[in-house]
Order: C-alpha cells, then structure tokens, then sequence
C-alpha cells in the first residue's frame, strides 16, 4: 500500500526549477492494474494520497529515488547522483558502439556472415580488454537493447534510471520473444523511474515479465537447456570447479545414479574391511587401508565420475597428440623453494601438489627457459611437420588459443600453424618450422586466418603483430615461463652456498685432522 506517513505539508512545484522534456507515453494497462492507488488508514491525513507511480506528466523536480530537491543535500551525496547519472548516460552510448559490432546475417552467405561476426568479436574483445566469450554475450545483449528496447534506452539516456536496472531488465527477459519485448518495453518506459525506489522498480518488473510471459513463453531449448562448463581454478584451494546444466528430471536421474552406485561402493568397503579382506575396492588412494575407515559418500560420487567411462555411441576419440604438461621449478622438485607450478601452462599448482604429480610420475622432460625473462629457448629448424617435440614446446607457449581474446584451452582440439605461412616451393625464404614460428589456435580461428579475415605477423622482440579485420591491430606478447624470474635468485642462492660448502670442505677436514693429532690439555 502506498501512502504518505509525514505531516508537514507539500511545497507547490517550481515550474521553472526543471527544463521542459517531451512527455512521457501514457502509463500501460498492465502496470496500472498490478497497483491500484491505496486509501489511506487510521486517522485522516493531512497531505493526500501519493499518486500513482506511472510517469503521465514531467517530473516537477528533478528527483532521483524519490530524493526532496528541497531539502539540503551532502557534496559526497550530490556528486554520488551525478556519476550515476553519468554512468547511466555512458552505459547508454556504450551499447550503441556495442552494437555497431552486430553482423546482419540476413545480408551475407552463412558462411560469410559467421566469419566477419567472428573476426568482430575478437575485435571487441581486444578493444574491452575481456575475452571472446565475454564479447559475444555483450554484443548480443547490445542489440537487443538498440532493437528490442528503443524506448528504454532513451530513458537511460536521460539517466532516469541506473544502468544497474537497465542490465536487469535484459537480464528477466533474455528468453522472450520480441513481441514480449516490445511490450516490456512499452511498459517499462512508460513508468516514473526517476521517482521509483529500487524495491518498487523490482516488483514491477518481475509482475510484468510474469504476466506477459506466462502464456507466450517459448519452449525451452535443448541445446541451451544442456550444458556442461566449468569456473576459474580457486588459487587458494588448487581446485577447479565443474557445472552440469540440464533439464531437472534428467539431473535428478543422474544424481540417483551416483547416490546409489556410492552407497554400494561404501557397504562393499565396509564389508571388506570387516571381513580383512586382501584387497578394499575402490580404495584408489589407499585412503581406507590407511585410516581402515569407507570413503565417504562425497568422496565416492567424485571418484566414480571422475574414473566413469565416457560413452560417445561408438564414435572413435583419437588418442591426444601430447601428454598433460606439468611445468615444475627444479627447485621446487627439490624442496628448496615453494614455486608453484603450472598444469598446461596456464593453471598455477601449489608446489606440495606439484611435487606429488611429479613424484608419481615415471616420464619427465627438461625444458629450457631463460634465466632472466622465463623466455622458452627455441630449438634449431627441422621441417614442415612439426615434431612430437615442437608441438609440446609449442603448447607451452600458448597454454591458450594464440588469437587475442580467445579462452579456448590448446589441451582441446587445436590446429599447431605456422604464424609466417611456410613456403612449401622455397622453404629457406621464410615460414621455417620452429617452435619462434609455431602457435596453436582452435579451429574457429584458424579459419578465420585461413580466410585472411585476421594475419599474425611474428615480431623479433618476442610478441605477434595481430591484423583483426578492419577494425585494429595488436601486439601480444609471447607466453613465458612466470616461476623462472622467481626462483632464479633461490636457484643462484642454492649455488652460491653449495659452491662455500665445497671450497671450505677441505678447509675443515685439515682443521679436524689438526684437532683430532693433538693430545688432550693435562
């Protein structure tokens, strides 16, 4: 219910205390329906009813969140209302440049059209400094802001509403239909957002999209309904985080099966280590022969996913072209130093786990870097085809598809290139097959670079020029060993006292042998 609760009474507008502005279109049914004006309870007021929320006429002051113009404001507060006006006005200009990024595919070939969107979203994404992924979801959230909600946007131009509120409506309506959002737009447009306190603004919202959408909302997509990602790495726990999307039902079953598979697991641990048995199943750590108690259920859902059979319908998978890198610090191996290292070049492991993996493992490779920068040293040219060799050094050196932007991991499935192309009729002219000369990218990007919609140019001072369409060019820098500036000076303190240790050796063996001759004092 909404009424006044103060007595003192209202000060008579100001007309000139605000510019003119073009009228507001009149309020929707909808929005005027969910909240009818309230009478108000108790005693009678002195001051009227507030009136309804829908904007019908030009504010008589310029209020923002039902703030008195009247009233004494503090600097900080006043210069807080004006970046936020400010940044709503920005926000604003910054989705009509995003959206200047959107390709039309109606006017190309599909094949064209997915191309130049391509080579545009790694173009914006160098220029927002974010990744791909990120680019994409923005330029798709721009357009439907520019097309689907021209009456909004000119709102929040206005700065009558934060761009925060701007985001959310996107946000509640982004699996509507666009007749939906033409009259979300309406609507929304339609209300007094300057006035309107960020709880109202959300309520009405929410009643809004609820109503509309109830009947006309499309069947969900299977293919947006299921999906399999996965978070950053948590630095501080070592642990990466793996997310299951599905329909409900279809979770649930999958959750039923690991439930009931770890239950039957730990009875037949539990009966093993009852009976003495020789052998515990399951135990793949030796964790229950060593604290003679059953894993967990936790413990056991994670250990029969992870050890599960992937099932592809008979699909071959062909064998990985590498094994799975592990870069470890000689000093960490040898319990001198703490340096993490880094799994596939590009996921930091604390140095006990690292020395664990190593410690299991039965094949370990020398890699060269150098000691000052971390730089990978080259090794000598050799031929068109790259060898086992070059391709894992090549993979060190860009852990991630070499196109700026793109998050694509090069453990996946990756295309080794050549960043000059080799001259198959004169190989001494250029394009050599060195590991200075090689990168990896995903296959999305190596088309594009096929198709010269983008062209590295490979730089002496260890970075690749990247041409991104017609929109801008970008140096990046070569990938580098990160632990080797770090642990070098351990690396050369280790040495200098293993090099005093030896040149005093001597010294001492002298100097007991003395003590050792010389008879006791009597």
């Amino acid at each position: 219910m909404l009424q006044e609760n103060s007595s003192a009474p209202h000060d008579p507008p100001d007309p000139g205390s605000r510019a003119a502005g073009p009228p507001a279109p009149p309020a929707a049914a909808l929005s005027a329906a969910a909240l009818p004006a309230a009478a108000p309870s108790g005693a009678r007021s002195t001051k009227p009813a507030l009136p309804s929320l829908e904007r019908t006429a030009p504010d008589p002051a310029p209020t923002r969140g039902g703030i008195v113009p009247s009233a004494p404001i503090s600097p900080r507060a006043a210069a807080l209302l004006a970046s936020t006006a400010a940044e709503a006005r920005a926000h604003a200009q910054r989705l009509r440049d995003l959206d200047r990024f959107h390709v039309d595919p109606s006017t190309l070939h599909p094949r064209a059209a997915a191309s130049e969107q391509a080579t545009a979203e790694a173009a914006c994404a160098v220029a927002l400094r974010c990744d791909i992924p990120r680019a994409r979801r923005l330029i798709a959230q721009a357009h439907t802001a520019v097309t689907s909600f021209p009456r909004t946007l000119a709102r929040l131009e206005a700065a009558d509403l934060p761009a925060a509120w701007f985001t959310r409506i996107l946000s509640h309506t982004r699996d509507l239909p666009a007749a939906i959002l033409e009259e979300v737009d309406r609507a929304v447009s339609s209300w007094s957002l300057p006035t309107l306190p960020v709880a109202g603004f959300r309520r009405r919202l929410r009643l809004l999209v609820t109503a509309l959408a109830q009947d006309r909302r499309p069947a969900p997509d299977p293919a947006r309904q299921r999906t399999v990602t996965w978070r950053d790495p948590d630095l501080v726990e070592g642990t990466t985080t793996l997310e299951i999307t599905g329909p409900t039902p279809e979770i649930i079953d999958v959750i039923d099966r690991l439930n009931r598979g770890a239950r039957a697991v730990q009875d037949a641990q539990r009966h093993a280590l009852a009976g003495g048995a020789d052998e515990i199943p399951f135990d793949l750590d030796a964790q229950v022969e060593g604290t003679g108690m059953p894993m967990s259920l936790a413990q056991l859902r994670y250990a029969i996913l992870v050890h599960s059979r992937i099932e592809t319908g008979g699909v071959h998978v062909p064998s990985p072209r590498r094994r799975v890198n592990l870069t470890v610090p000689a000093l960490t191996l040898m319990g001198r130093s703490n340096a993490p290292g880094l799994l596939e070049g590009d996921v930091p492991v604390d140095a006990a786990t690292a020395r664990a993996i190593a410690g299991r493992s039965d094949d370990w490779h020398r890699v060269l870097t150098d000691p000052v920068t971390g730089t990978f040293l080259n090794t000598p040219p050799a031929r068109y085809t790259p060898t086992a060799a070059m391709i894992e050094l090549t993979h060190l050196k860009t852990p991630l598809c070499a196109m700026p932007g793109c998050g694509r991991p090069s453990s996946g499935w990756y295309e080794v290139d050549h960043i000059e192309e080799y001259d198959h009729r004169r190989p001494a002219k250029g394009g050599m097959t060195t590991p200075e000369n090689l990168h990896d990218l995903c296959t999305t990007h190596h088309r594009l670079k096929t198709e010269e919609s983008v062209d590295p140019i490979r730089q002496v001072a260890g970075a690749t020029r990247w041409r991104i369409g017609v929109d801008l060019t970008v140096d990046i820098p070569d990938n580098t060993d990160l632990a080797t500036p770090e642990t070098v000076p351990e690396f050369r303190d280790h040495l200098h006292h293993q090099a005093l240790e030896e040149f005093h050796a001597p010294v001492r063996a002298v100097q007991d042998a003395i003590r050792d001759s010389q008879p006791p004092p009597y």
